[in-house]
């Protein structure tokens, strides 16, 4: 068994030795959650720890990217991954389609995603439309996913773990809880909640805190602040001769989500989490930043197997983490 700093220095080298030498350009990063979940808002940041390894550019900083003419052929394209690739979040794969129709010379890498349609025929519109592309490589961050999707897209096809796992304990420590005690158990409240997620042993539930991610259960006042900002910039952009103050808002509204709104995000989710002693997750991102932070969690699968197939694949022989199984 490996120790959980063992486990996470091990999925950085695998991290870096998959994509460091992909990454062999300037790039532009896109397809970024300006939303409120925090899992995917930590995959964002561990994709800029590691690229702020590399000696390429962002040419973009991490920013929504409103300057689409000044990417080139030759310009890298990486898109954010998460547990989004397929039909469940539709929204997020229809923005990642899009841009891959829109830059057909460009190399695209999609980061390491998890794949699940419900529906076979929209998987193949996506794998015909996803071939297309001859510059195309698309992480896998897990085994079932990597099978899938060498099975069914004629693209590139590497497996690689979470990004998130790239974030140095060192940046969020400042962040922690210093005297954990107690016992959350995180209960997401969307339609990847699996039926049977509330099954744990009646002792555990009678001394629970039952949660999902604070972001999610009460709208964060910057979030406020930005969707203002934001939709102050698009009511602008209706009127011609106020367009020049409307991109100047939608940039300003960016800047504050990446600058205040993102860390801030990151922030009170580290502070969440390190309140407790002992973490029972129906979230992966809560299962990877309980093990960024060196605590025991016991994982408790979603409504497709997603968090079983990352378990299965990277962190079954690592100590102090488990996957939960009905008794």
């Amino acid at each position: 068994m490996m120790t959980r700093k063992e486990k996470t220095l091990e999925l950085r080298r695998l991290i870096a030795d998959q994509l460091r030498n992909l990454i062999d350009r300037d790039y532009v990063l896109l397809g970024l959650p300006y939303y409120l979940n925090v899992g995917d808002i930590l995959i964002w940041e561990g994709e800029k720890q590691f690229l702020q390894t590399l000696h390429h550019k962002c040419l973009n900083e991490g920013y929504h990217y409103r300057d689409n003419e000044k990417i080139r052929n030759n310009t890298l394209i990486i898109l954010q991954g998460g547990g989004n690739f397929g039909d469940l979040w539709r929204f997020i794969q229809n923005e990642r389609l899009s841009i891959i129709q829109r830059y057909p010379n460009n190399p695209i890498i999609i980061t390491p995603v998890t794949f699940w349609y419900d529906n076979p025929d929209l998987m193949r519109q996506d794998a015909e439309v996803m071939s297309r592309h001859p510059h195309l490589t698309i992480c896998a961050r897990d085994a079932v996913s990597f099978d899938l999707l060498k099975n069914n897209f004629n693209n590139q096809i590497i497996l690689v773990p979470d990004m998130a796992f790239f974030i140095k304990r060192s940046k969020i420590m400042h962040n922690v809880h210093h005297h954990g005690e107690g016992t959350l158990f995180l209960k997401r409240m969307d339609k990847e909640l699996a039926a049977n997620s509330s099954l744990l042993p009646k002792e555990v539930m009678d001394s629970a805190d039952v949660h999902d991610w604070p972001s999610l259960e009460k709208d964060p006042l910057c979030w406020l602040y930005y969707r203002k900002l934001w939709k102050s910039g698009n009511t602008l952009g209706r009127y011609a001769g106020l367009r020049p103050l409307s991109r100047m808002t939608l940039k300003l509204s960016d800047w504050y989500f990446h600058g205040y709104c993102r860390k801030q995000f990151i922030k009170e989710g580290v502070h969440f989490v390190s309140r407790y002693k002992n973490v029972y997750t129906t979230r992966l991102h809560v299962g990877i930043l309980s093990i960024l932070l060196d605590k025991d969690v016991t994982i408790l699968d979603n409504s497709y197997g997603k968090n079983a197939t990352f378990f299965n694949t990277w962190l079954c022989d690592t100590d102090g983490v488990k996957l939960w199984e009905k008794q």
